[in-house]
């Protein structure tokens, strides 16, 4: 499922933009099967994915397995505080994931020099791409959730 999101995200996504931005479909893998299968397997994904794209993205190596990585530890932290509320989780998911995957982007071009203006970033790439990845995030959850179904059940931890 990821190498697909990959390949996906660097040749067909940038062809989907609405307002200035497009869908993040590798965030959209890690953070929807962090909803279904919990955050260790969604951490697994997050560094897997983030991998693969820092083979194929301009940047530092290890960056976007980093990004990927606080998406999927707020995906976490949303699982757990909205857990109740299976409606909103997957757009207050999708939303909260990609600010913190892009502020992490942000971060650390700012920090190896490259000048960023934060208030217009978040304006013109951040809220934008936090809309899409969240109005999508439902799609993704229902998908990756199907697809969880039609695999083997993974085995409970001893104890």
């Amino acid at each position: 499922m990821l190498i697909p999101a990959v390949l996906l995200q660097v040749t067909l996504a940038p062809n989907l933009s609405v307002a200035g931005a497009f869908p993040n479909l590798v965030l959209l893998a890690v953070v929807g099967w962090t909803l279904v299968a919990g955050a260790g397997s969604g951490l697994r994904w997050a560094l897997a994915g983030g991998l693969l794209l820092d083979l194929v993205a301009p940047g530092p190596f290890g960056l976007h397995a980093l990004a990927l990585a606080a998406a999927a530890y707020a995906a976490g932290w949303c699982q757990r505080s909205f857990h109740a509320d299976r409606l909103l989780l997957p757009f207050a998911t999708g939303g909260l994931a990609t600010v913190g995957y892009n502020l992490v982007l942000l971060g650390v071009a700012d920090t190896i020099g490259q000048n960023v203006v934060l208030l217009p970033a978040l304006q013109s790439w951040v809220a934008p791409a936090a809309v899409y990845d969240a109005v999508l995030m439902p799609a993704a959850f229902l998908l990756l959730r199907g697809l969880d179904a039609c695999l083997p059940q993974r085995s409970a931890a001893p104890g």
